[in-house]
């Protein structure tokens, strides 16, 4: 038969339990805004994307593969980030168990000698032996510590996400390190023949300042000639080999060379065809927005861990042991309930400070989505743009040349002067360098967008 004080207990736990299935604070719900159908500049509207490609589709050199391939393994950035993300699985487990009991054990053993009345003389010996085993659980009734876990998730996820960023980041910085070390390259071959066709064009003239057949301005303009590539070639070659160093340090290794593969123009996939999907589909692929978001579900549930501090707190002590010294087994079971009463404002003004974080968080996460779609809608700009320019720039460099072959034909013919030779040869050899810098720009166009829209992660 159930007792009156029974009823009361069960009534008391049913209690309990019904408070401890809710959680104070507000519960998340997603930010909605209106982001556009298209991105601006952009010509389609299939959610197709440029990111769903495999990075190793896209850039076919195997010696860039190779690169990217060892940074990942062994880039710093990416190994702190890995760091990072363990700190968050402890700290996420660490709250997990807070909302488990803690139990603890303790043992004692004593040994005790007293020297008896006179009357009966001796010593009186006897031992003490005492173990204890005791439980403490804080019984979560408003959520507390569920909200604290819910924290602990979202920075995890965050972490997680944040690791992702970096490793999309990585391949786009390896990428466009590779793409701008050929750049110098290509630029410094420019220079060394450019070098060699002006140094056998100086000692033409020389010939004919002997023959009598130019004056020593033309020789003199092609010695200025000559010494001004001269004078850009060590700079060309220094830029090499510091873009040399730069990707050394990406791919997590010392100084050193690096063997090219392809040329700057045969880098890309020529099927690659830039699609680049729809902006709501950056909110789920961008990595570094999925961390931004994780932040403000960290913020929010964070109310919820102020809120629930305001409120009683319910723990249950409990404790059992044996002694060996008469007792036997003794035991013990408390429970406790307690409020703050009176803190001067401290935990009301602790709930509106994380109130107005998660405001800052909110604020932060709209500008990230908004700048993710800028950054998105600028390299299409930039890499429309950039491809009528390699276009134009090969067509330049494609007139340099056929002016450069005509003027040293007539002047052979007699019909020009050097000074017509050497002013087309500065013509081509500055649309050399500039084509070399329009191949470079149309790849790191073509780089930026596809880490704009999320891709590399596959």
């Amino acid at each position: 038969m159930i007792t009156k004080r029974d009823k009361k207990f069960i009534l008391g736990f049913l209690l309990i339990a019904i408070l401890a299935g809710c959680a104070v604070g507000p519960n998340y719900k997603q930010p909605q805004y209106d982001l556009g159908k298209t991105y601006r500049y952009s010509t389609s509207s299939d959610s197709v994307s440029l990111a769903d490609t495999s990075w190793t589709y896209i850039f076919t050199d195997p010696v860039l593969q190779a690169l990217i391939r060892q940074g990942i393994a062994n880039n710093f950035d990416l190994k702190i980030a890995v760091a990072r993300v363990n700190q968050a699985m402890a700290s996420f487990k660490q709250a997990r168990a807070e909302m488990w009991p803690s139990i603890n054990a303790e043992a004692n053993g004593s040994y005790n000698a007293r020297q008896l009345p006179a009357k009966s003389g001796g010593i009186s010996e006897y031992n003490d032996l005492y173990a204890v085993g005791s439980l403490t659980w804080e019984i979560d009734i408003w959520g507390k510590l569920r909200r604290a876990k819910e924290s602990a998730k979202a920075q995890l996820l965050s972490q997680e996400a944040y690791r992702q960023s970096v490793y999309i980041s990585l391949i786009a910085e390896i990428a466009n390190a590779y793409f701008s070390l050929l750049e110098y390259r290509d630029q410094v071959e420019i220079a060394r023949q450019t070098v060699i066709i002006r140094e056998k064009g100086l000692e033409l003239v020389k010939g004919k300042l002997i023959a009598g057949t130019v004056s020593g301005l033309t020789v003199a303009q092609a010695e200025a000639e000559l010494a001004q590539v001269r004078a850009e070639l060590p700079a060309y070659e220094k830029a090499e080999g510091i873009q040399e160093n730069a990707l050394k340090l990406l791919v997590g290794e010392l100084p050193g060379d690096i063997i090219a593969g392809d040329s700057i123009t045969r880098q890309i996939n020529p099927d690659i065809i830039p699609k680049t999907g729809i902006p709501a589909q950056l909110i789920i692929r961008r990595p570094d927005l999925i961390a931004v978001e994780q932040q403000l579900v960290s913020a929010n549930a964070e109310i919820g861990v102020a809120r629930a501090m305001m409120l009683p707190t319910l723990s249950i002590n409990a404790n059992a042991g044996y002694s060996t010294l008469g007792a036997g087994w003794i035991g013990s079971a408390v429970g406790s309930l307690v409020a703050p009463i009176f803190s001067f404002g401290k935990l009301k003004q602790n709930v509106k400070k994380t109130q107005a974080y998660k405001e800052e968080m909110l604020v932060n996460y709209q500008k990230s989505i908004y700048t993710a779609i800028n950054e998105v809608s600028d390299n299409i700009l930039s890499l429309e743009k950039q491809q009528t320019i390699t276009k134009e720039s090969r067509n330049l460099t494609m007139a340099a040349q056929t002016a450069f072959d005509l003027a040293n034909q007539l002047f052979d013919a007699g019909y020009a002067s050097y000074l017509d030779v050497i002013d087309v040869q500065r013509q081509l050899y500055s649309a050399q360098i500039y084509e070399s810098q329009a191949h470079y720009d149309e790849l790191a166009s073509l780089v930026y967008l596809y880490k704009a829209l999320g891709g590399g992660w596959k």
